[in-house]
């Protein structure tokens, strides 16, 4: 046993080391994690929208739900394109907090996103059931984003509301 690492000594002529292949990989490697890191870190506007978004969707969902669990129909009204409140079926000028708003006028207030829709644009109520309370199949939201020159663009998001079910994706 002895005498086989005598030889694999030898034949690597006695030095320990890695080879230039094997330090060409691993630079490889950290340049490919670090190309992925700073994107990351860099397309936050992306991840701030695409989070904004959501919370709209989260919202929507959270007036159909207090409208299924009650007597009474919620809705969201979306006062402009960067400004919306959620308000119960009987009242819809007076805004009711939404969880997660911070406002002193319990509105949300959206900074990275732009939403419209159709014109008029519609206060989206939710009956008992859940359903909206539009006679359209469906309706979209349309979310606009900022550009590099900071104008406000159209966009392929949407945010879709099935008539019957109430369906949000």
């Amino acid at each position: 046993m002895h005498r086989a690492i005598q030889r694999g000594r030898k034949r690597f002529g006695g030095q320990g080391g890695f080879t230039l292949f094997e330090v060409i990989m691993v630079l490889l490697i950290l340049g490919i994690i670090s190309y992925f890191a700073t994107t990351r870190l860099f397309s936050g506007d992306a991840l701030s929208q695409s989070a904004e978004m959501e919370l709209v969707k989260n919202h929507l969902r959270y007036a159909q739900s207090r409208a299924m669990n009650s007597e009474m129909n919620w809705g969201i009204n979306f006062e402009s394109v960067s400004q919306y409140y959620l308000f119960r079926g009987d009242n819809p000028t007076t805004p009711i907090r939404l969880p997660g708003v911070e406002t002193s006028n319990g509105k949300a207030m959206l900074t990275n996103i732009r939403v419209s829709g159709p014109s008029p644009f519609p206060n989206i109520l939710f009956d008992q059931f859940g359903s909206p309370n539009f006679s359209d199949p469906k309706i979209e939201l349309i979310i606009k984003i900022k550009d590099n020159n900071n104008n406000w663009i159209d966009t392929a998001l949407r945010i879709t509301i099935t008539r019957n079910t109430g369906f949000i994706p």
